[in-house]
C-alpha cells in the first residue's frame, strides 16, 4: 500500500492534472493563441498553471535548486541550464537598453512556455499515465474548439475550401499547434479505437473523425501549406505502420474517411492542392531568408549584442512585415538570436537536442501519439510564430511526459 503520504500526494497529483486540463480547455474556449491584453480568462488561465506547477518546483527551476537534487534527470539539467541562460541576460540586457515593459513580458511569459516541461513534468509524473490522457484529450479538445472559433468566424463556409484561400481571422486561431495535433490525434484514436473491434467503438472512431474534419478543414481552408504538409506525412506514417499489422484497419478506417468526405462539392480536394502549390508559388519562404538576415545585421552591429542579444523587449524591422519594428520574428532560431545572441541561441539548441531521446523514446513506444504531437512541434519550433504560444509548450510537456513514464509499450492498438 502506498500509505498516507502516498496517497496524498498521489491525490494532490491527479487535482494538479485537472487543473491543467481546465486551463487548457479554458485557453480553447475563450483565449487566444496571442492574446494582445491581459483579460480575466487569461489571468484564471495562468492561476490553474500555477496551481498546477506549485511554488517548490518553479522556484527550485529558477533559483538552480534543482541542479543540485539527485532525482533530477538530465534532460532537467540541460533545460534548467538553459532557462538561466535564456532569462536572465537578456532580460537584464532588455531592461538596461530601455525595452518597453510590455514588450518585455511579452517576450518572457513565453520563454516560460517553451520550458513548461521542466516546470510541469515532474509534478504530473506523479498521476501516473492518467496525466498523459488528460493532456492529450485537453489539447485535442483545445484544438477543435479553435477550429470551430474560426469556422464561426467565416459564416461556417465550409463550400469554400478548395476554391478560394480564407482569411486566417482576427485571433488566428488556426496558428495554434492544437489544431494540427486535434487533426492528427483524432484519427489516431479513431483508429486505435477501431482496431479494437465491436460496433460502439467503430461508431465512437467515425465520430472522432468528424472534429478531426473540421481541423483539417479549416486548415485547409487557410492554406495553411506546412500544417497541411505535416499531417500528410503523419498519416502516411501511421497508415505504414497500421498496415504492417492490419491490412483491414486501414481500409476499413478509409473508407469512413471516404464517407465524411462525400459531402464535399466537387474539385474541393484537388482544389485544395492547387491552392497550396499556387500559394508556395506566390510567396515562397514567406521572407524567413530576409528576417534571418535583418536579424543577423542588427545583433552583429556590436559584440554585447552578438554575445547576448538585444535583451528581451527588443524590436526589429521585419522585412516579413514590410519593415514595420515589431517584437518577433518568425522562427524561433532567429528570434533567440535577436533576443539573447549566440549565448541564448545555444542554449536553446542544447535544449531541444535534450528532447531529442525523448522524441525517439516516443516513436519507439507509442508511434502514434508521437506522430501526433511531432508535426506540430515541427511547425511551432521550425517555421512559424507559434513557438510562443501556450499549447507549443504543452506539447512539449506531453511529450517528454509520455516518454518519461515510457507510455504506450508497443502493442497492436498503440
Amino acid at each position: 500500500m502506498l500509505g498516507f503520504p502516498g496517497e496524498f500526494l498521489a491525490g494532490v497529483a491527479v487535482l494538479r492534472v485537472h487543473a491543467l486540463a481546465a486551463a487548457v480547455v479554458l485557453y480553447g474556449f475563450l483565449s487566444w493563441p496571442a492574446p494582445p491584453e491581459v483579460r480575466v480568462v487569461e489571468v484564471t488561465i495562468a492561476a490553474l498553471l500555477a496551481a498546477t506547477a506549485g511554488v517548490a518546483r518553479p522556484w527550485a527551476v529558477v533559483s538552480g535548486q534543482v541542479l543540485h537534487r539527485p532525482d533530477t534527470r538530465p534532460w532537467e539539467t540541460v533545460a534548467a541550464l538553459a532557462l538561466a541562460a535564456l532569462l536572465w541576460p537578456p532580460l537584464a540586457r532588455g531592461l538596461a537598453l530601455g525595452a518597453a515593459p510590455a514588450d518585455v513580458l511579452r517576450d518572457v511569459v513565453p520563454l516560460f512556455y517553451l520550458f513548461l516541461p521542466v516546470l510541469l513534468v515532474p509534478v504530473l509524473r506523479r498521476a501516473g499515465p492518467r496525466a498523459v490522457t488528460a493532456l492529450a484529450a485537453a489539447l485535442a479538445l483545445a484544438g477543435v474548439l479553435f477550429a470551430l472559433r474560426w469556422w464561426r468566424q467565416v459564416d461556417w463556409g465550409f463550400g469554400a475550401v478548395g476554391t478560394r484561400a480564407m482569411t486566417d481571422g482576427a485571433r488566428y486561431f488556426l496558428n495554434a499547434p492544437s489544431v494540427l495535433f486535434a487533426g492528427i490525434a483524432l484519427p489516431a484514436a479513431a483508429l486505435g479505437l477501431a482496431a479494437r473491434g465491436g460496433v460502439w467503438r467503430w461508431g465512437l472512431a467515425m465520430l472522432l473523425l468528424v472534429p478531426a474534419a473540421l481541423c483539417l478543414g479549416a486548415l485547409a481552408g487557410a492554406v495553411h501549406r506546412m500544417a497541411l504538409g505535416l499531417a500528410v506525412l503523419a498519416f502516411a506514417a501511421m497508415g505504414a505502420w497500421w498496415l504492417r499489422r492490419r491490412p483491414w484497419l486501414v481500409l476499413g478506417c478509409a473508407g469512413m474517411a471516404a464517407v465524411l468526405l462525400l459531402p464535399l462539392p466537387d474539385g474541393s480536394l484537388s482544389g485544395a492542392v492547387h491552392l497550396v502549390a499556387e500559394k508556395s508559388r506566390l510567396t515562397g519562404a514567406n521572407a524567413r531568408v530576409e528576417e534571418a538576415m535583418a536579424v543577423l545585421e542588427q545583433v552583429g552591429g556590436s559584440p554585447l549584442s552578438l554575445l547576448i542579444g538585444d535583451g528581451w523587449g527588443a524590436l526589429i524591422a521585419n522585412p516579413a512585415v514590410g519593415g514595420w519594428r515589431v517584437s518577433y520574428t518568425h522562427t524561433l532560431l532567429s528570434y533567440a538570436l535577436m533576443k539573447a545572441g549566440l549565448l541564448g541561441f545555444a542554449a536553446l539548441l542544447a535544449y531541444l537536442m535534450g528532447l531529442v531521446p525523448a522524441a525517439l523514446a516516443l516513436l519507439r513506444g507509442n508511434p502514434l501519439l508521437a506522430w501526433a504531437v511531432l508535426p506540430p512541434l515541427a511547425m511551432a519550433l521550425g517555421l512559424h510564430t507559434s513557438f510562443k504560444y501556450l499549447d507549443c509548450g504543452l506539447l512539449l510537456t506531453l511529450l517528454v511526459l509520455a516518454a518519461d513514464m515510457g507510455e504506450g509499450k508497443p502493442s497492436d492498438t498503440g
